[in-house]
């Protein structure tokens, strides 16, 4: 399964012209999910991480494990289509708290971010 995953990723990313961390982060995923099963480093991804990343890549999860050679799958098996993003309620607040985060995770600084991130969520559950 693992590289037939791998080669159906790399497909499916192609077509839709997008890079593996923008398809990972747009799965709500870590931003190397993918690098890291595209080089093998992990190798068993869930069910729920697989029909985010399908939904994300436009296919089923079963056309990504080679479970099956249809794009689509049935119709049922589509995960549902995610609201857009002018759907969605705008929250500058957590956006800006989302950055700080993703600053201090690349400075190294994993504590404060954990520190920033449990911050951020209290705020937004207390509105």
């Amino acid at each position: 399964m693992n590289e037939i995953l791998r080669h159906r990723i790399g497909e499916r990313v192609g077509a839709l012209k997008i890079s593996w961390r923008k398809a990972s982060l747009d799965s709500g995923l870590g931003p190397g999910f993918i690098q890291d099963i595209v080089t093998g480093r992990f190798d068993r991804p869930s069910e729920q991480d697989l029909a985010s990343l399908a939904a994300t890549l436009k296919c089923s999860p079963a056309f990504l494990t080679g479970e099956s050679d249809e794009i689509s799958g049935a119709p049922g098996d589509m995960p549902a289509a995610s609201p857009s993003v002018a759907e969605i309620p705008q929250r500058p607040d957590a956006v800006m708290a989302l950055r700080i985060v993703e600053e201090l995770l690349a400075g190294g600084h994993v504590e404060a971010a954990r520190l920033a991130a449990r911050r951020a969520l209290k705020a937004i559950a207390l509105e």
